[in-house]
């Protein structure tokens, strides 16, 4: 019964968030994008960074934020020799198994200092030998739990403040964690909600996520400590960052 209330109020909140989305997209016409300044002071009419590839052209207006991404990952070992088995091993016959995470990112700027984003996933697939018999499982993105509903869940939702403690901006790449294309230079950052520890911390171009390259359970975060989050990997909690004019930064969070 708990699983159930808990599965409606999700699809409640999920769909009154798409017709606020719809609805504001259909109603705010697209503003100009205001132009910030360069990062290299020395090459002011030069691009801030190449655009990242994308299968579909991205929504040019500055309020809003639709996009997609999908990871399959496909695995297979050829037969291998095992002195014993259990039922928890690593098969030692031939297999093959092809893992998948979907992920739909949107996002609402409502002014020049909040802006609520929300993800919708789904995780399906299968994994070698069900994701047992290794210690560094070469799948991260395989669940352990065969019970888990196949159905898409609320990955992350949460509201982005910002409290500007300075005049002057900065330019801010847009991404799905933030749509703002300028900051203020020394500012105070809040965001409550449901997302993930390493979306904020110990952040690693390669690693941190199965979406950029390494895939195996003991390289992702460095394998070199745990955090809290639920069998997907998110928690609710609050974090709170704090950036000065020298670029330092200090960031806490309490889940």
């Amino acid at each position: 019964m708990l699983r159930s209330v808990s599965n409606s109020v999700w699809l409640r909140l999920l769909t009154a968030w798409l017709f606020l989305f719809i609805g504001t997209a259909g109603l705010r016409a697209q503003d100009e994008p205001k132009k910030p300044e360069p990062a290299n002071p020395e090459t002011p009419g030069e691009a801030l960074d190449d655009p990242m590839p994308t299968m579909f052209p991205h929504l040019e207006t500055d309020h809003l934020w639709l996009s997609g991404q999908s990871n399959f990952i496909f695995q297979t070992h050829p037969p291998f020799h095992a002195a014993y088995s259990g039922i928890n091993s690593l098969n030692p016959n031939y297999e093959k198994a092809t893992s998948r995470v979907l992920t739909l990112y949107t996002g609402f700027q409502l002014n020049d200092s909040t802006e609520f984003l929300v993800d919708i996933e789904e995780a399906g697939g299968a994994a070698l030998s069900t994701g047992l018999g290794l210690a560094g499982n070469t799948d991260l993105d395989i669940v352990r739990n065969p019970l888990l509903s196949k159905a898409p869940y609320l990955g992350r939702g949460m509201i982005h403040k910002v409290f500007a403690l300075s005049k002057d901006k900065v330019a801010n790449e847009r991404n799905f964690l933030s749509l703002f294309r300028e900051l203020p230079r020394r500012r105070l950052e809040f965001r409550f909600g449901k997302f993930s520890m390493v979306d904020f911390f110990d952040q690693n171009s390669a690693g941190s996520d199965t979406h950029f390259q390494f895939t195996n359970w003991t390289v992702d975060n460095n394998g070199a400590y745990d955090y809290a989050a639920d069998t997907r990997g998110y928690t609710v909690g609050l974090t709170a960052d704090y950036q000065d004019r020298k670029a330092s930064a200090l960031t806490w969070s309490k889940t």
